[in-house]
């Protein structure tokens, strides 16, 4: 036979099940919705570095960055990435910050494989000697009449791709 006592243990034995498994089920949702989060800011992450890579946007930054043109290489980046709190490192030096104090962050990283040092070079000597210059520059004009070399018989600009390296072009986006 069941009496009162048993029902009022019964009851609060259910409600104390239901409680933990409703704080079960809204962390569950939490932890979840964050993972949601992070997994679609990821996928946006990946999205945008391919887009950069295939339209020639990431290579075109780095060889300005490693130009001494940052604030055209930052510029030529700012325009077309999508996100509002991110940095942007170019191996490892920051190109881009746009973190402001946001801690939660999602890391994409391109690799890119391209010749730092193809350019323009300064091809200069005389009869007895012939030399390579050590400066690059960006087109034949500026090679050309580039005043150090301009002195010597032989001065002819020649385009060179001295070494193939790597480039790693890092991106950590911050939720909102």
């Amino acid at each position: 036979m069941i009496n009162s006592i048993d029902l009022t243990i019964g009851t609060a034995i259910l409600l104390i099940g239901v409680a933990y498994w409703t704080v079960s089920i809204a962390e569950h949702n939490n932890n979840y919705v964050d993972v949601v989060k992070s997994d679609y800011i990821f996928s946006k992450g990946i999205e945008t570095m391919e887009y950069l890579s295939k339209d020639g946007t990431l290579e075109n930054a780095v060889l300005l960055y490693y130009f001494n043109e940052k604030d055209k290489a930052k510029k030529l980046l700012e325009d077309k990435i999508p996100f509002n709190n991110y940095v942007l490192y170019i191996d490892d030096n920051v190109l881009i910050n746009k973190s402001n104090g946001v801690n939660n962050s999602v890391y994409v990283l391109a690799i890119l494989t391209l010749n730092r040092s193809e350019g323009w070079y300064v091809m200069y000597g005389n009869d007895t000697f012939i030399n390579i210059s050590g400066e690059r520059f960006m087109d034949w004009d500026e090679a050309f009449n580039y005043q150090n070399y301009a002195n010597y018989p032989i001065h002819m600009p020649v385009y060179l791709s001295r070494n193939i390296t790597t480039s790693k072009v890092k991106l950590y986006i911050f939720s909102n």
